[in-house]
């Protein structure tokens, strides 16, 4: 569909949009504002409805036509209609009549509460209803008569003249900029054009659909906007006085000319596309010139230097100029970090062979796999290196790919399962044609502890793979379950679909049918999991309540009695299956907050531990001031998961409430749900969550989540309306490792470490071992624990805020050292 001719037409007038659009605006006084609007008093309809509670209203068809505007906060009016979430949305209004058209506006706000300006509102008109023709985007126009937009609060009519159309039907396409979750307009116009429109041929290019119109849109301006930022970066570095004069023009003749050229590239084709820098030939030539001016700045054609591998990777950075070492601690059995970058000074991309030296298994060891770290741009336009691919050696090395210009980042996955313990110390060796090779120390130390098999932190991430949701497919699935299970997953999750499938026995309300294929076919692909997690969807967050079970209302005696009959049936037949009923955990209602109507969630709950009281009742309750919550809510559950981020803003009244939970003797788990993922830090975000559970003495960490990637390819996130929220990659037919997953992996690991010395110094204290030893460990259980989240804030999860990274790994080496001491 993306790769027809008809459509590559229209998307060449957007493109042109962004070049040229007449319009009309306060600045630009084409036409007296008093015009009155062909739409005037005209009702509209909407795709999809509003959604954002504060605004919506029974009123909304007749808001946007009724002359009336705003002034104060946009969004918290009655009369602005908005959207939240929405992947865009569109206003259409029936003129009763077809009319001569030769302007529009909309009157929208942003700059505020995450609210940011639409990327596009394109006016479509139609004759009959069916076929629509573009006329023109009134962000275009803006941008053509004033520049940019505003980047602080504003309130801003966006309006084009001399549209030169026609139309009885006139709709409104809102698209938001890339990772945006909000639309909001006030008022809607459509001024009348010259008669001598209604005659002859009608303008504009006919739109297959608006989905069509928005997908192919949002990707021809997400890649304009990447060439366009990146053409800019690489201006700054052009800049540097160290650069010669006469280099500097040349080099900036080059991006202008990209520049002038990218606006009138052809489209791409969406099916097709990946998100991948350099993103065409064009971005490519963007990072040849970085290339040049880093060569004229005194850097080697290719260069290589050790790295962490948790920090974010700047494309624009110069080369490193020290190498530095790699250096890996790791258990028999755990997988470990490491990475080092490679840079590419010179005029073509080049091809790298790796291998190692002075390593076990030789210069391909087994116990050590490569993956070569693809930039991608993210939803948010920000591109970041986090997927790993990985890299299968061929003739004794590895294969890397450097694009001139564009840091290269290799990733090391060192899982050392037979290898024998011990201190190894050999080199990366590097080899490109034409250049001289490189190599980087490596140091790793296998230590002589076993890792086990089971870890001890419940782990999940609502990943619902009873079925096919979100991210997961048919053809992914398989691979999707075996890389969550060999990353520690132990606490899947499944829709209520699997304790649905019933039928009570009429008239017999002890008496009822089960059908439990779906849960069966689960559980068979998480044999070895150490709960079992359901989200029954009784409540939801969004408000949602179900108030009856097989015909019996909530509340009453033949509910409990109703709810005590499928409960137990469904934990006699997990007993067939060796699962007993407190390793069956069930969310009822959904993020319990202020407002929320929590009846019902203790109704069930109590029905529930009444029939079978070793199911566990698990919620994760995002009061802001869970003091103020009703206390009967927490007094109903086994098992309390708090969010993360709102107790690292709040940490005085969290830790307190929280450990007076604990006290009374509720457990508790941890878990995060922000987005989007590729832009929260893999080391503050994902892999310390274990590490803050260890300190109040949680047992649990959860990630929303897993298979959530927004209904698009991880690899072309432009189409995002939230989120995404997947820490790895996803497409219909392929699963990668992300670092936000692999960091989960190592917070699981940090933790069962933690575990180890736990015990271990338990028992050395029981047998009277060495107490000096013994009290060193409890330190680090303690203060070691409290060095590593010491900077830990709800200000720090994002990736790219300055941190110290390594500050978890030091910890932990000091803790494998004790370990050790303590087994010996």
């Amino acid at each position: 569909m993306f790769g027809s001719s008809r459509f590559q037409v229209v998307c060449v007038f957007v493109l042109a949009c962004l070049v040229w659009c007449p319009c009309f605006s306060d600045d630009c006084p084409a036409r007296e504002s008093a015009t009155v609007s062909l739409a005037h008093g005209k009702a509209c309809q909407f795709a999809p409805k509003p959604n954002y509670r504060y605004c919506t209203d029974s009123d909304d068809p007749g808001q946007l036509t009724d002359g009336q505007t705003t002034d104060e906060y946009f969004w918290t009016q009655a009369g602005t209609v908005g959207w939240s979430g929405a992947r865009f949305a569109t206003i259409t209004v029936d003129l009763g009549q077809i009319e001569p058209i030769g302007g529009a506006s909309l009157r929208t706000a942003a700059g505020a509460a995450g609210v940011t300006w639409p990327m596009a509102v394109y006016v479509l008109v139609s004759d009959d209803g069916k076929t629509y023709r573009l006329a023109g985007d009134l962000v275009a126009s803006y941008h053509e008569c004033q520049g940019a937009l505003p980047e602080k609060y504003a309130i801003v009519r966006l309006t084009a003249d001399d549209l030169a159309t026609r139309g009885r039907y006139v709709q409104f396409v809102l698209v938001p900029m890339p990772g945006g979750s909000y639309l909001f307009t006030d008022e809607i116009e459509v001024f009348r054009g010259a008669e001598g429109l209604l005659s002859g041929t009608a303008g504009g290019q006919i739109v297959e659909s608006a989905t069509a119109l928005f997908q192919e849109s949002r990707l021809q301006r997400s890649i304009l906007r990447r060439v366009n930022d990146d053409i800019r970066s690489v201006r700054a570095l052009l800049d540097d006085p160290n650069l010669d004069k006469k280099l500097q023009e040349q080099l900036t003749g080059e991006l202008d000319k990209v520049a002038n050229e990218i606006e009138k590239q052809a489209p791409v084709d969406g099916e097709s596309f990946r998100a991948v820098l350099p993103i065409n030939k064009a971005h490519a030539r963007v990072f040849a010139v970085q290339a040049k001016a880093w060569k004229a700045l005194g850097h080697p054609g290719l260069t290589v230097s050790a790295a962490s591998p948790w920090d974010p990777v700047d494309p624009f950075a110069q080369p490193e100029t020290e190498v530095g070492a790699v250096r890996v601690d790791a258990m028999v059995g755990e997988a470990r970090s490491a990475t080092f970058n490679l840079a590419n000074s010179g005029e073509q991309p080049i091809q790298v062979q790796v291998h190692f030296e002075g390593l076990p298994g030789g210069m391909t060891p087994d116990w050590i796999r490569v993956h070569e770290v693809e930039w991608t741009d993210t939803s948010q336009l920000k591109p970041v290196a986090a997927a790993l691919p990985e890299v299968k050696p061929e003739n004794a090395s590895w294969t890397i790919s450097v694009p001139n210009g564009l840091v290269r980042q290799v990733w090391l996955t060192v899982e050392p399962r037979e290898t024998p313990p011990g201190d190894y110390e050999g080199k990366i060796q590097i080899a490109a044609a034409g250049a001289p090779p490189l190599a980087v120390p490596i140091r790793v130390k296998i230590w002589p502890m076993k890792f086990p098999e089971r870890t001890t932190l419940w782990l999940g991430g609502w990943s619902y793979t009873d079925g096919n949701s979100r991210g997961v497919t048919e053809a992914n699935r398989d691979d999707f379950l075996q890389h969550l299970q060999e990353r520690h997953v132990n606490a899947p999750w499944a829709t209520s679909s699997v304790l649905r499938s019933f039928q009570f026995v009429e008239g017999q309300p002890d008496e009822i049918r089960l059908d439990t294929e779906r849960l069966d076919r689960w559980i068979a692909d998480w044999p070895d999991a150490k709960a079992y997690m359901v989200f029954l969807s009784v409540a939801h967050h969004s408000g949602a309540i179900q108030t009856t079970l097989g015909g019996a209302k909530i509340g009453s005696p033949e509910f409990e009695q109703r709810v005590a009959t499928w409960i137990s049936a469904w934990v006699k037949h997990l007993r067939t299956k060796g699962i007993e009923p407190n390793r069956l955990a069930l969310l009822i209602h959904d993020e319990p907050h202020e407002g929320s109507e929590v009846g019902p969630l203790m109704t069930w709950a109590r029905a529930i531990r009444k029939a079978e009281p070793e199911v566990l009742i698990w919620e994760d309750p995002t009061y802001r001031d869970p003091r103020k919550a009703p206390a009967e809510l927490f007094e109903a559950c086994d098992v309390l998961c708090p969010n993360r981020p709102m107790w690292l803003s709040q940490s005085s009244v969290f830790e307190k409430f929280y450990g007076q939970q604990r006290e009374a003797g509720r457990t508790l788990q941890l878990y995060s749900c922000s987005g989007p993922a590729r832009l929260l830090g893999p080391y503050s975000y994902y892999r310390l969550q274990a590490w803050h559970a260890w300190r109040i003495g949680a047992t649990g960490s959860y990630f929303w989540a897993f298979s959530d990637n927004s209904g698009t390819s991880s690899w072309s996130e432009y189409y995002a309306s939230r989120g995404p929220y997947t820490p790895l990659f996803l497409d219909d037919t392929s699963v990668v490792a992300g670092k936000q997953m692999e960091a989960i992996r190592e917070s699981v690991q940090d933790y069962e470490t933690l575990v180890m010395l736990r015990d271990a110094a338990a028992a050395a204290r029981k047998e009277g071992g060495d107490d000096r030893l013994v009290q060193r460990a409890e330190a680090l259980l303690k203060e070691g624990v409290d060095r590593v989240l010491a900077d830990s804030s709800a200000g720090t999860l994002t990736w790219h805020t300055d941190k110290d990274r390594t500050v978890a790994d030091r910890v932990r080496v000091k803790v494998l050292e004790v370990l050790a001491a303590l087994q010996q």
